[in-house]
């Protein structure tokens, strides 16, 4: 691991020995790029409500809705890295007019194209507990006004308590080409590597949360480790044809494997923390994707009416491989209490299963803008979706579908700072894969015919500050374990909910980032499932509130303070609905100085998190607990030179 820190550490100091160079890093902030409170990543900074891993309550990564540049990408990891420069979740308003939205919000992360000017940046961060990070950025131009290229390196040793370890390094390298006026092409290659514990999982025998313990404490074996190595390759075309016509073209390949992956679980745990430990070992995880999207666009005016039409074709060919592996138990133990325990000496056995996917859906939609007076869009798809399961000892099993897909929506501008909003989406998303406590853990579920419908109202209150307020509704079936134990559909799920948001500048240096959603889950569960399974889903909170406020005027010279204000509200713990989980409430609190020394621009931000060291819960989906993580810091600094 140590040899590892030195080869990034000989990068960073390679990669920023450049000439002085344009402020790219040390000026990014979230809470002044937001222009509404549903979710904006940019660097390391995440503020809003909705994220790429959540949104509605739903989850936008799992169900396939992460576009690059706006074009479809089906990646089965993460992004992550200086490759891309940021994430916008598009839901409500903001998706009004995205070419095919999607029903569970859409992932909108963009790419990060070099300039003109030779530009070099590094960070160094420490913090939460003991992690470091290491991070390096280098773009040049290798012909002016044509060619330019960039590369980034990261390694993070990061900590998820004070004993817990897991590294990561992160790299990426991207290509810009601009042929002419009429051209750009972007190929990328970003991906990374990481080894570590992870925390484990606790069930408790009533269902009700286990009793507190030292957070500090690591609960898992140190020799329980997951590797994970991942890569996405690809390249974005833009190429401005005859007639206004726009051909936007994006193709992918991602891969994921793990070696090996181990869950941790504490089963049966008292209310005095005793119980019993087990190791689940899963075989060797191998997913790999291809995907893309080829879009002719044409846009055209007509007096103050835009019209503008996209015919687009996007498709995947996916493999995931799974199954096997085993489980043991490692006795007796005591939640917050670390008893390190022999491990396993047998190798791991490799995947056992495949479920090989292929979907192609060809669509068309229309939007049209008429200026001071509103915008309406319609599209249709049909999506032509195929899937083969081949597990151990059995036939294949098929499965195959082509609904068709179609949205549509609405905005009316009321005057010029007041515009209604209303939209409906049919979409064909992914289930996700069945968890660690199903007989079936591991296996690819069925992609889900999903609806959603939304309507609301944007208020311009005065210059800098917007107001969004909304309502919605989405529907797909509800996947979840059986009475064999097998985790599969067993009824429907409906999110009803309304969202707030309000962005933007209270007062010169004051600014707020406002977000709140109310949420009314409800399952219907079948009749075989319906005894044990109550009405409301594990683990998923009536609210969420996020509130950012930021204050830096400029007689400040660059320094401002900042806090951020988290809730989650009260949910259901287990199933059958009996035990709920009181709400989380955090405060976080920070300060930033932006500056410049001689040609070089800096930022120093300091931040200390869960300020009152609140104590909470989380629940997942399955009724495993982890403690809110406790009170922790960070200091990172920034510099572009």
């Amino acid at each position: 691991m140590r040899q590892r820190w030195y080869v990034i550490a000989i990068a960073g100091v390679v990669m920023a020995a450049g000439s002085p160079a344009h402020a790219q890093r040390a000026s990014e902030n979230a809470v002044n790029a937001a222009e509404d409170a549903f979710g904006i990543s940019l660097g390391n900074e995440t503020v809003g409500l909705y994220s790429s891993s959540s949104a509605r309550g739903f989850n936008p990564a799992l169900a396939g809705n992460i576009r690059l540049d706006g074009l479809y990408f089906d990646q089965p990891n993460t992004a992550m890295g200086r490759t891309y420069a940021g994430t916008t979740m598009r839901v409500g308003l903001s998706a009004q007019s995205y070419p095919f939205p999607a029903p569970t919000g859409i992932a909108d992360t963009r790419l990060r194209r070099p300039g003109d000017h030779l530009t070099t940046s590094g960070s160094l961060t420490f913090g939460p507990y003991d992690s470091v990070q290491l991070e390096t950025e280098v773009a040049a131009p290798l012909v002016p006004g044509k060619l330019s290229a960039s590369a980034s390196l990261m390694g993070n040793s990061a900590k998820f308590d004070a004993r817990a370890d897991y590294w990561t390094t992160v790299y990426g390298a991207l290509l810009n080409w601009t042929p002419n006026d009429a051209i750009n092409i972007a190929v990328f290659d970003q991906g990374h590597i990481a080894e570590g514990q992870l925390p484990p999982l606790i069930f408790t025998a009533s269902g009700a949360p286990p009793p507190e313990y030292d957070r500090s404490v690591y609960l898992g074996q140190t020799w329980a480790k997951r590797r994970r190595t991942t890569n996405n390759l690809g390249f974005v075309l833009s190429a401005t044809l005859f007639d206004d016509w726009l051909l936007r073209t994006g193709l992918f390949r991602s891969d994921q494997y793990l070696p090996v992956e181990y869950a941790t679980l504490y089963r049966n745990v008292q209310a005095d923390g005793t119980g019993t430990v087990d190791l689940l070992r899963t075989a060797q995880i191998k997913d790999l994707s291809y995907s893309g999207e080829v879009r002719l666009t044409r846009a055209f005016n007509e007096g103050q009416r835009r019209h503008t039409l996209h015919i687009a074709v996007r498709g995947r060919d996916a493999e995931h491989r799974f199954g096997g592996g085993d489980s043991f138990s490692l006795g007796p133990a005591k939640v917050g209490v670390h008893e390190p325990r022999p491990g396993p000496t047998y190798p791991t056995p490799p995947a056992t299963s495949l479920n090989h996917v292929s979907q192609i859906t060809p669509g068309i939609s229309y939007v049209g803008r008429w200026l001071d007076v509103g915008e309406f869009s319609v599209g249709v798809q049909k999506s032509i979706f195929q899937s083969k399961l081949t597990l151990p000892g059995f036939a294949p099993a098929h499965t195959d579908s082509s609904p068709w897909l179609y949205n549509s929506t609405l905005a009316v501008y009321l005057s010029k700072n007041a515009a209604l909003y209303g939209s409906y989406t049919r979409g064909l998303e992914e289930s996700g894969i069945a968890p660690e406590t199903a007989n079936n853990r591991g296996e690819a579920l069925p992609v889900s015919l999903t609806e959603q419908i939304d309507a609301g109202i944007r208020y311009r209150l005065w210059s800098g500050l917007t107001l969004i307020a909304g309502v919605f509704e989405v529907r797909k079936p509800f996947f979840d374990r059986n009475a064999a134990n097998f985790f599969t559909e067993v009824g429907n799920l409906s999110h009803r909910g309304i969202e707030l948001s309000l962005s933007g500048q209270l007062a010169p240096g004051l600014t707020v980032v406002a977000g709140a959603m109310i949420l009314r889950a409800r399952i219907e569960a079948n009749a075989a499932v319906a005894s044990f399974i109550g009405t409301l889903p594990v683990g998923r909170p009536n609210r969420n509130v996020r509130l950012n406020v930021q204050y830096g005027p400029s007689s400040w010279h660059g320094l401002s303070v900042d806090g951020q204000i988290n809730q989650d509200g009260p949910a259901f713990a287990n199933r059958a609905n009996t035990q709920r989980l009181n709400a989380n409430t955090t405060l976080d609190l920070g300060a930033r100085y932006v500056f410049k020394m001689r040609d070089t621009s800096a930022s120093v931000r300091v931040r200390v998190l869960n300020a009152t060291d609140a104590y909470g819960w989380n629940v997942s989906a399955s009724g495993s607990y982890a403690p809110i993580p406790a009170r922790r810091f960070t200091a990172q600094l920034v510099a572009d030179f």
